[in-house]
């Protein structure tokens, strides 16, 4: 039987099928409901509902269970971890997590020495202090109206929802309202006078700055709790820059 070419044949389709079976359980393992997954299970159940459970509740547990792991397989199946923004976010957000770990909290010492090393991070920006008057559209009589506001006339403005006093408006909160050229022109305003209309995305604006703050230091004891938060950060991102050099062996990086 051994030198039969038919018997050898039909060992060699069993060792092929044989093998292909091996290959596609390590490609997709089958979905297992084991005894610890139950009793795991079982114990998350009645932690909520304070209760043991029955026979229809374990019944339902199980099959939630593979329902669950079903639909997952299913999204991995799809590269749903590859194309779907959010999965990939909360995956990469995970991983960083557990390359990083919880960092170690810093004694008073570092966190001087990291508010010290970067003092350009721990800066008030510039403030400035304005009124505006506010029309929708471009004046015609543009010329007239900016003599006749600085000579002190009372001229009607359009409504504006932000109103028309701007106390000490950091220029980030004057960008967000104004837009960046707002800003530019309002640095190099002169103080008491009225210049414009000058253009925003919400229409024109005729602008007197009375005060304008430089940037100063914030005092570290002010802020020491952004300093934390940044020192930890710092110290996780150093981190995962050490791990991405395996990463990049491990992994073919095209550049």
């Amino acid at each position: 039987m051994m030198r039969d070419p038919l018997f050898a044949f039909l060992l060699a389709g069993v060792a092929l099928f044989g093998g292909y079976r091996i290959v596609q359980y390590f490609e997709k393992p089958p979905i297992i409901f084991t005894p610890e997954i139950e009793q795991a299970q079982l114990a998350d159940f009645e932690l909520l509902a304070g209760r043991k459970a029955t026979d229809a509740d374990r019944a339902k547990l199980k099959a939630d269970y593979i329902a669950e792991e079903l639909l997952f397989r299913e999204a991995i199946d799809r590269n749903m971890h590859l194309t779907d923004g959010e999965t990939r976010k909360r995956l990469v957000d995970k991983v960083r997590y557990l390359i990083a770990g919880a960092p170690p909290e810093p004694t008073e010492e570092q966190l001087v020495d990291h508010y010290a090393s970067h003092l350009d991070l721990y800066r008030a920006e510039p403030r400035t202090s304005f009124i505006q008057l506010y029309r929708q559209q471009k004046p015609t009589d543009a010329a007239l109206l900016l003599a006749r506001l600085n000579a002190g006339d009372n001229i009607a403005s359009d409504e504006f929802w932000q109103g028309r006093n701007f106390p000490r408006y950091g220029d980030s909160m004057v960008r967000g309202i104004f837009g960046q050229p707002f800003v530019d022109q309002l640095k190099t305003a002169p103080e008491g006078q009225w210049i414009g209309p000058i253009q925003s995305p919400r229409g024109w604006h005729f602008v007197k700055r009375s005060e304008r703050i430089a940037s100063a230091l914030l005092p570290f004891p002010a802020i020491r709790d952004q300093v934390r938060q940044d020192y930890m950060t710092a110290h996780s991102n150093a981190a995962i820059d050490r791990a991405l050099g395996g990463l990049r062996e491990k992994f073919d990086v095209a550049e």
